[in-house]
């Protein structure tokens, strides 16, 4: 059994995702010249150009998280790990972890293409609750602030043809702004655990094909 743990940010509500209302400078040393001694008397040989020093690596933008002040600004696309590339139960659980963190990428820029390529349009949660609302959000103005989420992996099982991970979480309140920068409205926490399930298929890399919640009231 898997219990891997990962901090992302996230919007759930109800057990369902929701979006709808997220340097070094090279020291180029120059060639000697050549000798006077070595010039021919019929023809001069040149001195060897001084090599132009490299550019200097402009900084990283140091990531902004989102705030009542306004979206988040500079974030970093979420960088697949090698594991979450494997076909095996610990591929699994990597990329069930990064796909959550993709999901905090989409909510916090409303960037869905990284999100798009590991999502079949058969989840249909996951196309009408964040991928659609994202698209239609963009631009716009607004921003989503807040929503952390402790994300659990809790088991993985790899067969032909259906694979599933099983995660819980837990997700603080997040605040909708409006492109004014008024609060537009406020999801509520999830104190409790909340359990879930992914459908996966490989081909050629993971991707979700469906969600599933688990309702805590049994329901």
């Amino acid at each position: 059994m898997f219990t891997k743990t990962k901090q992302v940010i996230v919007a759930f509500s109800s057990g369902a995702l929701l979006l709808a209302a997220a340097g070094c400078t090279g020291n180029a040393v120059p060639a000697e010249p050549t000798s006077s001694s070595s010039v021919s008397t019929a023809t001069a040989t040149s001195s060897s150009p001084t090599p132009s020093p490299s550019p200097t690596a402009k900084p990283t933008p140091k990531p902004i998280p989102a705030s009542s002040k306004g979206p988040a600004k500079n974030w970093p696309l979420p960088k697949m790990p090698e594991a979450a590339k494997e076909n095996s139960k610990e591929g699994i659980v990597a990329f069930t972890e990064h796909y959550f963190e993709l999901v905090d990428y989409a909510v916090l820029t409303y960037d869905t293409k990284p999100l798009k390529l590991v999502t079949e349009r058969t989840c249909y949660l996951c196309a009408t609750q964040i991928i659609d609302p994202a698209d239609g959000n963009r631009g716009r103005g607004g921003w989503h602030a807040g929503g952390r989420t402790d994300v659990s992996v809790t088991f993985a099982r790899n067969t032909k043809g259906n694979s599933v991970s099983g995660f819980t979480f837990l997700r603080e309140r997040t605040l909708v702004y409006s492109a004014n920068g008024e609060l537009q409205s406020t999801i509520p926490a999830i104190t409790s655990p909340r359990a879930g399930t992914f459908n996966l298929v490989f081909n050629n890399g993971w991707s979700v094909v469906d969600v599933e919640f688990i309702d805590p009231d049994g329901k």
